[in-house]
């Protein structure tokens, strides 16, 4: 799936790129680094439209490790953030100034592992043997992975001549949806039927609790800084 977004977006750059004479002129490649990690950009500039707007086009990632041990039980999650852009760029007075309409994939997910440090895992309040449960996978990503995204920024060489550094900035929110809570166990050989009933009640409590606290979270706040190179 990843690689076939990231490919559309080539498409789609090479393209508005053919489209506007088959030369490099009027467009910026940069750097930035945001809220959804570190990132590249490429924008062009679309003539014959006042030299108003502009195509920009991004990737960001980041990818951060947590470990922590509480009540007897280890956790351990892998934060991925990450995000492939499609923006139309309007600046009203020609200047740095843009207000920005498009979408982005939104594939941020947490993802992790909690399992019992000594000989028991607490669920709900409910304590489990190890020979019960030996751990218990969990997620969380998002209902939208294709987030409608609007804001506003800067992009000094928008107005730039040729061969010419510009600062980026960009300020705005996507609408990701709600995000999704799973909780997935894994048992241990000594679990019989009842038990297995028990911890899927208790989990099932625990996602419904994370899962209305999640609820209120449907729109990802995004900012980002850099610069870039106008050709």
């Amino acid at each position: 799936m990843k690689k076939v977004l990231f490919s559309s977006i080539v498409i789609a750059f090479l393209s508005v790129n053919s489209y506007a004479e088959f030369n490099i002129n009027d467009t910026s490649l940069g750097a930035d680094i945001g809220t959804t990690g570190v990132g590249i950009t490429a924008v062009k500039k679309i003539k014959g439209y006042n030299d108003k707007w502009g195509i920009r086009l991004g990737y960001h990632q980041y990818s951060k490790n947590y470990t922590t041990t509480d009540d007897n039980t280890d956790y351990d999650f892998d934060l991925d953030l990450q995000d492939f852009q499609i923006m139309a760029d309007y600046h009203p007075w020609n200047t740095a100034f843009k207000i920005t309409f498009g979408a982005l994939y939104n594939g941020t997910d947490l993802s992790g592992n909690i399992k019992p440090s000594g000989t028991t895992i607490v669920v709900e309040g409910v304590s489990y043997n190890i020979n019960q449960v030996g751990s218990v996978d969990t997620k969380v990503d998002f209902d939208n992975n294709i987030a409608p995204y609007l804001g506003i920024g800067w992009d000094t060489s928008f107005y730039k001549p040729h061969n010419s550094w510009g600062f980026t900035f960009n300020l705005g929110v996507a609408y990701t949806g709600s995000a999704k809570v799973s909780y997935t166990p894994h048992y241990g050989s000594a679990i019989d039927a009842a038990t297995k009933a028990q911890l899927e009640n208790d989990l099932e409590d625990a996602r419904i609790s994370l899962q209305n606290d999640l609820d209120d979270y449907k729109y990802l706040p995004f900012i980002s800084i850099g610069f870039n190179y106008k050709f």
